[in-house]
């Protein structure tokens, strides 16, 4: 739930996004499901970034090219969202149900607040799969798609949108933030 800004630093860079996000998943959760669900998110949310057809897929092809040492996370997550209905999905704050849940959650949906609302309201580690679904969700329709309600309610709003475009720029001037 935390990994995103990942992406945004390294959005076109997807071996060194796929390397520190396991690395920063390591330094909490060091099982390779978790350290491979970050991986996979992020990439999934740069590929989103650069207008990528399947970045889901892709993401999946770049994470696990040939064996898997977590082949519950792939066959959870492959194929989303139609791989799986609704009603199937734990919202629970195991990893592989946290990462199904909020990639489905984002890739079904019309819009960002109906992703984000329907994924919070379903209930269960409703913040970890909210903030999978929120990242996944603000990448594929834009952070101006954020409803205006929401954002008057965030007093960090410009810090935010400041640091998001510091992490935006360091993909561009080559920084690293390893």
């Amino acid at each position: 739930m935390r990994c995103a800004p990942y992406a945004l630093a390294f959005t076109d860079d997807p071996q060194h996004l796929g390397r520190v996000s396991e690395q920063s998943s390591a330094i909490t959760h060091a099982d390779p499901r978790c350290k491979r669900g970050c991986a996979v998110l992020n990439l999934t949310i740069a590929g989103l970034l650069r207008g990528e057809d399947e970045p889901l897929r892709r993401a999946l092809a770049a994470t696990y090219p040939g064996q898997s040492d977590a082949p519950e996370l792939v066959n959870a997550v492959e194929g989303l969202p139609d791989s799986v209905s609704e009603s199937e999905l734990n919202n629970g704050g195991y990893v592989v149900d946290a990462l199904q849940a909020g990639l489905y959650y984002a890739l079904d949906a019309d819009s960002v607040e109906e992703a984000i609302v329907r994924a919070v309201n379903a209930g269960g580690d409703a913040d970890t799969v909210g903030a999978i679904t929120g990242a996944v969700a603000g990448a594929r329709f834009g952070a101006e798609s954020l409803p205006d309600a929401w954002l008057a309610a965030i007093d960090e709003t410009d810090e935010l949108r400041d640091l998001a475009g510091e992490l935006l720029e360091l993909e561009h001037t080559g920084g690293d933030a390893e």
